[in-house]
């Protein structure tokens, strides 16, 4: 984690090298993103692409992951050119980007009204990451996009866990049988799958403490007893979220103490009460991470363990984490332990209203052969057009159904191919459609 002694504010673009800036394109040599730095005048003084449009953007690799606090905009020196309002995403990876957020929604923060004067936004909340990408919305109207830029932030380390959907760790306690008035879970998780158990522990008198993925929403059930003739039953269930199969990271807090629990997701916090009349869980043995304990007794509901990675573990004040790199816990389970992040190799790609993503044709081909996978809450929509030689293809929803029109000029006229398949995808159940 960052060091909270000090606080979180050191330049961090400043001393980084010209190869950390990249950008959408380039106005001319003098104007590329390496001379991006806030108050510097190198070459043309700031970055301006070819075209100024919606299509263009500035990026800084910060060369590892960084706790980001703020960021500061200035126009390029001395011209006509700024930049007076722009979205900010951020990466671990550089290619699946998440755009920030503040008060639920997607920011668009204000910029420039001049080439000289800087303008700085604290972060609320901070942001970890190595990559950032400034995205232009609107500019000057007397010049260009121009931007200089700067990254407030500080260093961020956190001991990182690869779980490989096999692997669990377990917890083991200090004695056979604990019974817990107080606990305090935190972990930060990231997955593209929808289903799997991020944390299990049990006791033989019926306890239990589940915290898993189900459908890409975050389901805690606990139960800390039901009275001797089953009328009060101490089982309770809540979700929280949704898509946190995303494969960007997500924060996690669980605070109980007796019955009055807080759950926590991503600064979101529920408060519920548990059901029943006790106040205390009571595990045997264990606490497991990342899937159920191996007990050779057969796993319920066919759950399936956590694969992804989650770093920062911590259980009641103990580093979970940690102990597993010192290998003070029970991690045999794992064929092979990684403590860095071992990434997907396909990403998601989120289309709003007007957004569309425009690929090139292959000439001279009389095939075509196109696979992607969906989901969507919206019963209608396109989802891919192209122009055929002698033709045109679309793939679209209708009614919350999948359906392929084919379009084909010939010598005796226009025909018309219509097919529809699959059942109702509204529903938005995680599985995804794959065309």
């Amino acid at each position: 984690m960052a060091n909270v002694a000090d606080k979180c504010d050191e330049a961090l673009a400043a001393p980084l090298p010209h190869t950390a800036f990249t950008s959408s394109s380039v106005f001319s040599n003098g104007y590329a993103p390496g001379y991006a730095k806030l108050n510097r005048r190198g070459g043309a003084g700031g970055w301006s692409p070819l075209d100024s449009d919606h299509y263009q953007w500035l990026q800084v690799d910060l060369g590892s992951r960084k706790q980001v606090s703020s960021v500061a905009t200035q126009g390029r020196y001395s011209s006509s050119d700024w930049t007076t309002r722009y979205r900010l995403l951020y990466s671990d990876t550089g290619r699946n980007w998440k755009p920030y957020h503040q008060d639920g929604n997607i920011w668009a923060f204000s910029g420039n009204s001049n080439s000289e004067s800087s303008v700085r936004h604290e972060l609320q909340p901070g942001i970890v990451a190595r990559f950032l990408r400034l995205v232009p919305l609107d500019w000057s109207e007397e010049g260009r996009i121009g931007l200089r830029i700067e990254v407030y932030g500080c260093s961020y380390w956190a001991g990182v866990i690869n779980f490989d959907g096999l692997g669990v760790i377990s917890y083991r306690f200090k004695v056979k049988k604990m019974k817990i008035i107080k606990d305090v879970i935190a972990l930060r998780f990231k997955t593209s799958e929808s289903e799997g158990v991020i944390l299990h522990g049990e006791g033989q008198q019926g306890d239990y403490i589940t915290l898993e993925l189900r459908m890409a929403k975050l389901l805690m059930q606990i139960n800390l007893g039901s009275n001797q003739y089953g009328s009060i039953l101490g089982h309770t269930s809540v979700t929280t979220g949704s898509l946190l199969d995303d494969n960007h990271w997500h924060s996690v807090v669980i605070e109980r103490y007796r019955r009055n629990v807080n759950f926590t997701l991503d600064r979101h916090t529920q408060h519920f009460r548990t059901n029943g009349e006790f106040d205390h869980l009571d595990l045997d043995y264990e606490l497991s991470f990342g899937g159920m304990p191996y007990s050779g007794k057969p796993v319920g509901a066919g759950r399936k363990n956590f694969k992804g990675c989650m770093e920062s573990i911590n259980y009641n004040g103990d580093n979970i984490t940690d102990l597993a790199r010192r290998k003070k816990i029970d991690t045999s389970s794992f064929r092979n332990l990684s403590f860095f992040c071992v990434e997907t190799h396909s990403f998601p790609v989120f289309f709003n209203a007007t957004s569309f993503l425009q690929l090139p044709g292959r000439a001279n081909h009389d095939t075509l052969s196109v696979s992607f996978q969906f989901r969507t809450w919206n019963p209608e929509g396109l989802l891919l057009f192209s122009n055929l030689d002698d033709g045109t293809l679309e793939i679209s929803l209708e009614d919350s159904k999948v359906g392929v029109h084919l379009n084909v000029t010939q010598e005796t006229g226009n025909q018309r191919v219509d097919l529809s398949s699959g059942e109702s995808v509204y529903r938005y159940i995680k599985t995804r459609h794959t065309t």
